[in-house]
């Protein structure tokens, strides 16, 4: 017989779940699949003010937090640390939000940089970054390598976004772990949900699915003179999926040979397009409906398909358990 949902939060290595279990309002775990890290939101009630005093929570404690759906499943959400508690109140009463980041709050990360490599492969430069962070690497890593990389005024975090947006990867940070991985190794894999239009009204509460034919392009086009041999790199590549599409015009970025700029245009001709199919599902509570997961949409007539889950928000409260999870089209 399954049992409600409840939650285990873990606070400076004690178990505070039962102190804090009635007086909990909402506990929300947002889980991001690109570019930004992950998030808690626990919100308590501050009846008699501790929070407020003995109890405040301090920028840089630690926290993990894991979630039971009540019916054998489990969500690990991971480490957090402490960022930007909150204090409020209203007629209701006093409340105390503790907000948790899922990579270290520190320096390196929130420090905005200048800095080249020079003869690297594209593995060694993420490795450098992540290690200088204290963070493991993982990931499938194409095989790149340049003779140079700039840094630009950017805090780590930024820089190897915009270095996994430029070479065909995904990137994120969830808790002592840099996740750098092609696009490849998560769209092309199996789907690991499915999701019927049959579960209406069931356990799936909501959906919404759409198309766009805006800012998607059938083909990318990147020209650049080289700095060196002053010869003109126009490379093209193109999107069979999409029939009716402007071209990506790049122009302005530094690429040193053919190969850097295909995987250019390819990359960012895929971050566009993954919006030509996106949408959002809600769901009763659902451990496995996480970010970087594909899931097989059926019996949604032809918006029926794969799509991968860009980000998913896992909220628990009085009234229950529920998921929400935002999809764009899964490109292999």
């Amino acid at each position: 017989m399954a049992s409600k949902p409840y939650f285990s939060l873990i606070y400076q290595g004690v178990d505070i779940s039962s102190e804090l279990d009635p007086e909990t309002t909402a506990i929300r775990y947002t889980d991001n699949h690109h570019g930004k890290v992950d998030e808690i939101d626990v919100t308590v009630q501050d009846k008699d003010g501790r929070w407020k005093g003995s109890w405040k929570p301090e920028p840089g404690d630690t926290m993990s937090l894991t979630i039971f759906d009540g019916n054998g499943g489990i969500l690990p959400c991971g480490d957090f640390e402490m960022d930007e508690p909150e204090a409020s109140g209203d007629r209701g009463g006093d409340i105390m939000t503790i907000r948790g980041l899922a990579a270290p709050i520190s320096k390196p990360l929130r420090t905005s940089k200048t800095r080249a490599f020079e003869k690297q492969s594209l593995r060694a430069i993420v490795s450098k970054v992540a290690s200088e962070n204290g963070l493991t690497l993982e990931g499938e890593i194409d095989n790149l390598t340049f003779e140079r990389v700039t840094q630009r005024r950017e805090r780590d975090l930024e820089f190897l976004t915009r270095l996994a947006e430029d070479t065909g990867h995904y990137f994120t940070v969830r808790g002592k772990r840099a996740v750098f991985t092609s696009i490849k190794s998560v769209d092309g894999r199996a789907a690991a949900l499915t999701i019927s239009h049959t579960q209406v009204g069931t356990t799936l509460t909501h959906y919404r699915l759409k198309e766009q034919t805006a800012e998607t392009y059938s083909k990318a086009r990147v020209k650049h003179m080289h700095d060196r041999d002053k010869k003109l790199i126009d490379e093209e590549e193109e999107d069979g999926d999409v029939k009716t599409g402007d071209t990506l015009n790049i122009t302005g970025e530094r690429v040193e040979t053919p190969a850097h700029a295909k995987a250019l245009a390819r990359s960012r001709m895929h971050f566009k397009n993954r919006k030509r199919r996106s949408g959002s599902i809600t769901l009763i509570g659902d451990v496995r409906a996480l970010a970087g997961v594909v899931v097989d949409m059926t019996d949604f007539g032809k918006y029926s398909g794969r799509y991968l889950i860009d980000r998913s928000t896992h909220d628990m409260s009085r009234s229950g358990y529920t998921t929400e999870a935002e999809l764009v089209d899964a490109r292999k």
